[in-house]
């Protein structure tokens, strides 16, 4: 396949050149302005801008069934008293086609890869595996009820079923919250993750409340970020908590939505990036933000990080964390367009009058209206001028349907 005509972005820090693109093998073969050859597809993207493909760092995918369904509630109700009873009504059949809608919703807002801690991910990897699209998932681990082991035990069987396939699935170890794991499981979970070189991602100091009851040095000492911990949140750390997160090198995902409308507070971003740490975006589920898109939530820290200065979180920076530090955190090769990469493409419509003047395109990534025309993994489209070509459109919706219902106590 030639893509033909377009604007490319090939990385956070150049400037968006005329190029031609050829894919082969689902990997970028070529890159140059003119290609012309035989016997290959070609795609007309004339009036449209490449960019490398966005990583959503932190969802929960099948909570799309919750949307809506618990507004204006501070977090412990939110989630003790509506969404984890809610939780107990999931099965297979309804998590598989509730995370369908979340892949539908993330390749139409030009997300081509994202981390998952859920349930049921067996089936969250088949939807994944069906959609198209790159994932690291992870079986959310807890302890304080007595079956971690159990929990790890589908870890496991998820490594051996899916980590790697195609490329485009990867297995990690989810523990959930210092305030649901346990010490001892903690350092369980960090020998694992060394011992098959896999990620760890943990919620970590969402609430005020974590803060004061634990502490992040003690975490950080059971080994969990010796290989690579995606730390989640991370809203209510001071100083010292920022200089142990760098000198463990850990890697974060900033959530403002879900942070803000749950009455977290506001991550000090400003603060962790002046240190060196990777930071990235995350959209949360949508139980506690309703959207899943990963350039709503860069635009919308950048301007929590401004209200002091206007300097703090510049575009090129932004572009990276949502670009090359998503895929760094996620453990995966990718972020940039150059030969040899996986072909995982965001393309944009310049056909839109919140990018004039077009010689400013860069700049309108995270400051005006951009408008998603498609959204390429390995080579594929999974997302198409409003169109999903690897899916069934109607039936995931009536699946969705019927899902909701059950899950709410809606007679059918």
């Amino acid at each position: 396949m030639i893509l033909k005509n377009a604007f490319v972005l090939r990385n956070y820090s150049e400037t968006p050149q005329k190029l031609d693109i050829k894919i082969l093998n689902g990997k970028i073969e070529k890159i140059k302005k003119k290609i012309e050859e035989k016997n290959d597809e070609v795609v007309d993207l004339d009036n449209k801008l490449i960019i490398p493909g966005l990583v959503n760092t932190h969802t929960h995918a099948a909570m799309s069934v919750f949307r809506g369904v618990a507004e204006d509630l501070s977090f412990d109700t939110w989630f003790f008293k509506v969404i984890d009873p809610l939780e107990s009504k999931l099965n297979e059949e309804i998590v598989y086609w509730t995370t369908l809608v979340s892949l539908m919703e993330m390749a139409s807002n030009g997300i081509v890869a994202f981390c998952d801690m859920y349930m049921f991910e067996d089936v969250v990897a088949k939807a994944v595996a069906d959609f198209g699209m790159k994932a690291v998932l992870t079986r959310g681990l807890v302890d304080i009820d007595g079956n971690g082991n159990g929990r790890l035990k589908e870890t496991f069987k998820l490594l051996e079923k899916w980590h790697g396939f195609e490329n485009r699935i990867y297995i990690g170890l989810g523990p959930h919250a210092p305030y649901t794991c346990s010490i001892d499981y903690l350092t369980e979970i960090a020998k694992i993750s060394k011992d098959n070189d896999i990620l760890v991602t943990m919620h970590l100091f969402e609430n005020s409340w974590e803060k004061e009851k634990f502490n992040l040095k003690e975490i950080l000492k059971t080994g969990i970020a010796n290989n690579q911990l995606l730390a989640v949140h991370c809203v209510h750390i001071d100083d010292n908590d920022i200089n142990l997160l760098f000198d463990y090198n850990v890697f974060i995902s900033n959530n403002p939505s879900s942070n803000l409308k749950l009455g977290n507070g506001i991550a000090p971003i400003t603060k962790m990036l002046s240190k060196g740490l990777n930071i990235s975006f995350g959209t949360d589920g949508a139980a506690s933000n309703n959207s899943l898109n990963v350039l709503f939530e860069a635009r919308l820290s950048t301007l929590l990080q401004k209200k002091d200065n206007p300097e703090n979180m510049k575009i090129e920076d932004v572009i990276k964390m949502l670009t090359t530090n998503g895929y760094k955190a996620l453990k995966i090769n990718g972020g940039e367009i150059k030969e040899g990469n996986y072909a995982d493409f965001t393309i944009l419509d310049l056909d839109n009058p919140s990018f004039l003047p077009i010689e400013n395109i860069k700049n309108h990534l995270i400051h005006s209206n951009p408008k998603i025309f498609a959204t390429m993994v390995n080579g594929k489209f999974i997302y198409f001028d409003g169109q999903f070509p690897t899916i069934d459109k109607k039936e995931v919706y009536k699946q969705f349907t019927i899902s909701y219902r059950k899950v709410i106590g809606i007679e059918n």
